[in-house]
């Protein structure tokens, strides 16, 4: 490669681009072929004239190009192409020489990775005039440009020459022969002359003038020699009417030559003749390059003036853009993506790269590279460039590339210019080092707060300076806890969410870096702060994340996939195992570890922990406390916690004693709940419930601990009704079988009311189980249910029922097991997999002594103890709907307490849970002459999604009950709608996501997202005994213009067609294209109507219109259902909690969010973690995806909120224990059980904590706190 000044190139597709783009009759002045690509800044105006040509260039018959893709050039290789342009009929000339290749050269090539494409830069240009000067003129070379360029790469010898040249045929020429008002006066006037010669005669046309002309210099080109050339009568009518003597100069100009001969007669003047020009090898280019730009202008003529004959002889020409890639390299190179939009305009950043959008990351990193390295003067403003189009094309790899060129120091363009002026300097300044040095101190000293960020210019100046001492300032990174302070605005005093808030308000400006670096001096000092520690931490992120990632730290404290569902202190123990003893390098890594599973869990305990193995940690009265999974049950835990927020709920239960129901006859008798009487077993049961929710209320309320667990008793009376057991196997195989859902209805105990699913099939599948085998412990198979799904899904057993080793259905459990990763279903105790059921294996080592008891986590095993049947194993596996276990609960509780009155008429059991609860909808019938109405109760409203794509907002799916709709009623259609005549205090609503494939018989989950507000007002389902009151008449309205949307929606989607390949206008289109063609090619047989094209041109319009109009209605009748009762708001709701359930139709995980009205705080309640929303659109932004859908909503009426929830309620009395004995010497005690279950040890940590101490034990509540033996208990079955 000849030595060039330094300077920037553009690549191959980049060169041709411009090419294609470069028109030099309208450039406005710049050289789009030639010039470097200026520096783009945002506002300045780089676009094209809008009248350019864009060029289609077609390959002429002198073009030498490779004929595939692996011909390679070699040292006698040159191609060339011979084009012209298809639109404004320019001639150019590719020619790509490879004949200076020397031994040691290589061309660029796609296998090489350093050089895979060419990058050229320019060498030489020379302007037509400049070369007419040099090498005088040539009528037959019209050249307006050339240029020459040179490979950059290093062993590439390929030279680039592109000359330009401008059309043959001038504007002047071609006017004579296609101006239509020139050939029309032509013609008339030599009609005129002579009109019986010209009887009969039109004046010619462009298409005729053209063809002729054509004509001549194709038979010019057919003769053999001069003697065989023809000639044309001037007195041709043809050439009278079409050139007649206004032509002259255009037949002079192409070589044609005027001749005279005798006349037949003496007395006839002589006839004049133009003889066809020879074709010698100086001008047959010439003559060839005017014949193809005649098959332009012909081809640029309307299809009605054109000759069907025309296209018969003329060859089709060859678009040439596949032989100047292959000539130069490219053809066929990977690209970014296949699809172009040709809309859309591509970013200037591209062309200063000398770069093209479908460059791959890894082609677009490499023309960086060789623009860096070729102008490396202006490397700071493709450093922009790349920076700019790594985030516009969200590319991790180029992302990456410009983190790696920041931490080499490599800055932009705008960073520097801003860097000088942050310091009022100019970019060019002469001033020394300790000028700027100056400068830069007298700002941080006047504005402290920007020392972080004139650090950072700082350094930028530094390194363009290529200056030690600046950068050695720049990089003092110190930061004092006073500074801190100071730079946050906030004092040694300040609250922690103060702290954080500030840091957060001046994050917004940008300066991230210097709030993270303060933030950490603070929690430095605040150790056991966790909003300190968690903003800190997320904050030197910058990105509102944690640096390490969850699985990443557990997987790094040897914990794996269980770890999110272990306590703190099982997680604690594991840190504490592998830091003691380690390098102090590691034992970072290790703490970096638990800091990041504290903070995700939001666990002071593990924060006070990391920075004091000794302290002490109490849960926060200010906070509630988790539940405990105990198998499968995260959506009981869900339902308790919600409960436990509903005051009316809470007060009853903790003061149970004072709501129980007497079990005297005359009670027994008037029992009746759920539409039945209750018998007295059922109000046991019931009582039982009630007591054993009594327990967990208090517990609840004055647990100590961060978590609590609910009691396998209460688990069994939540999730089992009083039926038989056998009745309850086949209501549980009749949910489990593909036959559909469950039937709510039935379910809750009262009507629920929405459409029906589809009905079950008529012959279900047959199964070789017996029904007492059927206790699968999920709908669905686990492999069903999503992967992220696995808090729940795990089947855990309390360990107290555990066979032992000598039953022959005994269940094997390992202390430690890594296969709690995934999900289990138990049958009969044993794993349901595709290998022979194994006993577990140990592992290597055993596991880390947990630091103290956890109920719930301790394994023991005596034979005092009795063992539990196979049936009560599975019975804590099960999974059923939220909806399922809110009928029991209430259900209970309506059993096990007084009434405060009764039902007229029904005799049903009014109380505590009915009035919280229950709403009731009128049901009216329009039949014939008369309005039949009906009442019926409600817990639960039903809101019905949309189908996949067709997202609904909250009333929208409730709209789906209580539109008007049409039923049979003694034989005869009638209209009838439901309407809510009783308004509950606490409105429930269930988001139907169960539904049922027909084709497959089997349920499936919708994930639909329903976008729920805050705030709901119900007015409009309100009911009115007046008809024609305002309500009633609006919901008319809007059930008839829905009707009519639904019409307008079917009509649009019959006309778009998309569920097929081709829309209607489109397919119409295509039909018109495929009539024209007919019409031209004028095949024998087939007549086409000549009206056809334009009717269905007419008819295209037509839909196109009615399309248009069809949208316009829509979006109108939309806006008017959508403000039909904004003003109707009597009746509001506040929302309270949120359920959300992640999974499959058949089984998933449950957790619920709980709004705090006092504190304005959304709480996640999942299992054993409570922990506040920071961002609320987790909870609202809803998508389907694996994170979960919202299933089952509540709301409150919002002028009873403090009269219905309360979300904290927490009474924590802490009584701190004198222990004289141990005095805090034993660290630990291991009590063996017997050999043949060594596998098991009961551990115990025995340091000493605060108690709480036993309550005394009255006569009430005696008998619930004992346990089997008699022994008395705590709320969790512990003893005291």
């Amino acid at each position: 490669m000849d030595k060039l000044p330094l300077g920037p190139g553009k690549t191959a597709p980049r060169l041709i681009l411009d090419l294609l783009d470069y028109d030099p009759k309208k450039s406005y002045g710049k050289n789009l072929l030639a010039d470097p690509a200026p520096k783009w800044r945002k506002g300045l105006w780089d676009a094209q004239h809008p009248q350019a040509c864009r060029h289609t260039l077609m390959a002429k018959e002198q073009t030498r190009a490779p004929v595939s893709n692996d011909e390679q050039p070699d040292a006698d290789t040159s191609y060339e192409v011979a084009a012209y342009c298809n639109k404004c009929r320019y001639h150019y000339k590719i020619n790509v020489d490879y004949s200076r290749r020397k031994d040691f050269q290589t061309p660029c090539n796609q296998s090489d990775n350093e050089n895979p494409l060419h990058h050229f830069r320019l060498q030489e240009s020379i302007t037509g005039k400049e070369h007419r000067d040099k090498f005088g003129v040539n009528k037959h070379d019209h050249l307006v440009e050339a240029h020459r360029f040179l490979c950059t790469g290093t062993k590439c010898p390929a030279t680039l020459d592109i000359r330009i040249s401008s059309p043959r045929l001038g504007k002047s020429l071609v006017d004579m022969i296609t101006d239509r008002p020139r050939l029309e006066t032509r013609g008339r006037k030599e009609i005129a002359r002579d009109p019986a010669r010209y009887e009969g005669v039109e004046p010619a046309g462009p298409f005729s003038s053209l063809w002729y002309l054509r004509s001549y210099l194709t038979d010019a080109k057919a003769a053999r020699d001069s003697t065989t050339l023809k000639k044309i009568a001037k007195r041709n009518k043809k050439f009278v009417i079409a050139f007649g003597d206004e032509c002259n100069d255009l037949f002079e100009t192409l070589g044609f030559r005027m001749i005279e001969e005798p006349a037949e007669l003496p007395e006839e003047a002589m006839n004049g003749f133009w003889q066809l020009p020879v074709v010698t090898k100086e001008n047959i280019e010439y003559i060839e390059d005017v014949i193809f730009e005649i098959d332009v202008l012909i081809q640029n003529l309307p299809l009605s003036e054109q000759n069907p004959q025309y296209m018969k002889v003329v060859i089709r020409p060859v678009p040439a853009l596949k032989d100047i890639e292959r000539s130069l390299g490219y053809f066929d190179y990977p690209l970014r993506s296949r699809t172009i939009n040709l809309e859309s305009e591509e970013h200037p950043y591209y062309k200063s790269l000398g770069a093209v959008e479908t460059f791959t990351d890894d082609y677009l990193s490499w023309a960086y590279d060789r623009q860096c390295s070729c102008d490396p003067t202006n490397k700071p403003y493709y450093f922009d460039c790349l920076e700019d189009l790594a985030t516009g094309r969200k590319s991790p790899d180029l992302q990456m590339k410009v983190t790696m060129a920041v931490s080499l120091g490599e800055y932009g363009l705008k960073q520097l210019e801003d860097s000088f002026k942050f310091f009022g300097l100019d970019p060019a300044t002469k001033e020394g080092d300790d000028h700027i040095m100056g400068v830069y101190k007298s700002r941080i000293a006047s504005a402290p707060r920007q020392k972080e960020d004139a650090k950072a210019r700082l350094l930028i100046i530094a390194k363009h300076r290529n200056s030690e001492a600046i950068e050695a300032l720049a990089k003092d990174n110190t930061m004092s806890f006073e500074e801190a302070l100071e730079f946050l605005e906030v004092t040694a005093d300040t609250a922690s969410d103060s702290i954080e808030a500030a840091a957060i308000s001046l994050s917004l400006d940008g300066d991230k870096v210097r709030v993270a670096r303060a933030l950490r001096v603070i929690a430095n000092r605040r150790p056991e702060d966790f909003t300190i520690q968690s903003a800190a931490a997320q904050m030197e992120t910058g990105n509102g994340e944690f640096a390490l990632g969850i699985s990443e730290a557990y997987n790094r404290l040897q914990i794996g996939g269980p770890g999110p569902s272990l306590p703190d202190e099982t997680v604690l123990t594991y840190y504490q195992s592998l830091s003691s003893g380690a390098p102090s390098g590691s034992k970072d890594s290790f703490a970096e570890a638990l800091r990041t599973i504290a903070l995700h869990r939001q666990s002071i305990f593990l924060l006070r922990k990391l920075n004091d193995p000794n302290a002490v940690v109490h849960a926060s009265t200010a906070e509630p406390v988790g539940l405990d999974n105990i198998g499968n049950t995260c959506y009981l835990n869900s339902l308790l916690q919600y409960y436990y927020t509903i005051k009316p709920v809470r007060d009853m239960v903790i003061d149970f004693k004072s709501h129980r129901m007497t079990l005297s006859e005359e009670n027994l008798k008037t029992k009746r709940v759920g539409g039945r009487i209750v018998d007295k077993p059922e109000i046991v049961k019931a009582q039982k419930f009630g007591d054993e929710l009594h327990n967990l209320f208090e517990n609840l309320k004055t647990a100590s601990s961060r978590s609590v667990r609910p009691t396998k008793e209460l688990a069994e009376l939540t999730l089992f009704s009083s039926e038989k057991e056998g009745e309850f196997l086949e209501r549980r195989k009749s949910i489990s079988s593909p036959s559909g859902p469950p039937n709510i209805a039935a379910i809750m105990g009262a009507p629920v009311f929405g459409p029906q699913l589809p009905p079950t099939p008529l012959t279900p599948p047959s199964s070789s189980k017996a029904p007492e085998d059927d206790i699968e412990m999920i709908d669905n198979p686990v492999d069903n249910v999503e992967a992220r799904d696995d808090s729940s899904e795990a089947t855990l057993v309390d360990m107290d029922q555990v066979p032992t080793s000598g039953d022959k259905k005994s269940l094997t459990v390992s202390t430690v097991d890594a296969t709690l990763d995934t999900d289990t279903v138990m049958v009969n105790g044993e794993d349901v997999t595709d290998e022979t059921s194994k006993p577990l294996t140990p592992p290597e080592k055993p596991p880390p002594i947990p630091p103290r008891n956890k109920s719930g986590l301790v394994i023991s095993t005596t034979e005092s103890k009795d063992l539990a049947a196979d049936d009560e194993l599975w019975r804590f596996g099960t999974q059923q709907d939220v909806t399922e276990v809110i009928g029991n609960v209430t259900f209970r509780l309506q059993c096990a307490i007084k009434p405060t009155s009764f039902e007229e008429g029904s005799g049903e059991q009014i109380d505590i849970i009915r009035d919280t609860f229950f709403g009731a909808n009128t049901t009216y019938t329009e039949k014939e002459h008369s309005t039949e109405t009906k009442v019926e109760a409600w817990p639960t409203i039903i809101a019905f999604p949309g189908k996949e794509g067709d997202v609904r907002d909250l009333y929208e799916a409730i709209d789906v009950i209580y539109d008007e709709q049409y039923v049979e009623v003694e034989n005869k259609k009638c209209p009838q709608h439901f309407s809510i005549s009783k308004l509950p205090r606490i409105l429930q609503i269930q988001i139907q996501r169960t539904d049922f494939d027909p084709v497959r018989q089997t349920s499936y989950k919708n994930r639909t997202p329903v976008a729920f507000p805050e705030t709901i007002y119900m007015d409009r389902y309100v009911a009115s005994d007046d008809p024609e009151s305002v309500v009633m008449r609006r919901r008319r309205e809007t059930w008839k213009w829905k009707a009519q949307l639904r019409s307008l929606e079917a009509r649009q989607a019959a006309l778009k067609n998309s569920q097929e390949d081709i829309n209607v206008p489109d397919a119409l289109l295509a039909v018109k294209d495929f009539v024209a063609a007919l019409q031209e090619e004028e095949i024998e047989g087939i007549e086409v109507p000549p009206e056809l094209p334009e009717a269905l041109e007419d008819r295209i319009s037509q839909v196109a219109s009615e399309l248009e109009q069809i949208s316009k209605q829509i979006d109108s009748l939309k806006k008017s259902l959508k403000e039909q009762f904004t003003d109707m708001r009597e009746y509001e709701y506040k929302l309270h909690s949120v359920f959300i359930h992640r999974g499959e139709a058949g089984g998933g995980h449950y957790w619920v969010y709980i709004y705090d009205f006092e504190h304005d705080i959304w709480r996640e309640y999942n299992d054993e973690h409570v922990s506040e929303v920071k961002d609320r659109r987790r909870i609202f932004d809803q998508t389907g995806s694996a994170d979960g859908t919202p299933y089952y909503l509540v709301y409150v009426q919002t002028h009873k909120l403090k009269e219905l929830v309360d979300v904290v309620c927490r009474e924590v009395q802490e009584i701190p224990v004198e222990v004289e004995t141990w005095n805090g010497q034993m660290d630990g005690v291991v009590n063996e059980v017997d050999e043949d279950n060594e596998n098991y040890r009961h551990v115990e940590h025995v340091k000493p904590r605060p108690l709480r101490p036993k309550p005394p034990v009255s006569s009430e509540w005696g008998n619930a706190n004992t346990n089997g033996n008699g022994i008395a208990v705590d709320p969790n079955g512990n003893a005291w």
